[in-house]
């Protein structure tokens, strides 16, 4: 099966780098979106806010789970599970929700989705080898 800590690793690495493009051109389309398409007046600071709130949580959760994916720490990679769920819900609200929604808004989401849910499964992996008593085999 191999090395769950290793794979939680390069899958965090991997969403470090995704998550910085992905922020980026979600930032420049809702910026294209405002100036191009209506919107009713509460409906734009909503979603603005909450792309900067997923942001600085999808922010949090890497930099928690690559300190307790290198220390062996499984608080943190816990943690970093539990804000998985306010990220992906957020990034299911960008995908299905939005007032305008772009193609690639479309590919962007679900690939950050689908990117969440294997960081998560292996995450979970990764704790339940912390928990394992060790053998000295």
């Amino acid at each position: 099966m191999g090395n769950p800590s290793l794979t939680y690793e390069i899958l965090l690495y991997l969403n470090s780098f995704y998550f910085g493009m992905f922020a980026t051109c979600e930032l420049g389309m809702l910026t294209l979106k405002a100036v191009n398409l209506p919107y009713p007046e509460h409906i734009l600071p909503r979603e603005a806010s909450l792309l900067i709130v997923l942001c600085l949580v999808e922010s949090i959760r890497i930099v928690l789970g690559r300190k307790g994916s290198l220390s062996d720490y499984g608080w943190q990679v816990i943690v970093s599970v539990f804000l998985t769920i306010p990220t992906a819900l957020a990034v299911a609200y960008l995908l299905l929700y939005q007032t305008h929604i772009l193609r690639l808004e479309y590919i962007l989401c679900a690939l950050m989705l689908a990117l969440q849910l294997t960081e998560i499964m292996f995450a979970i992996l990764f704790v339940f080898t912390l928990c394992r008593p060790p053998s000295y085999d």
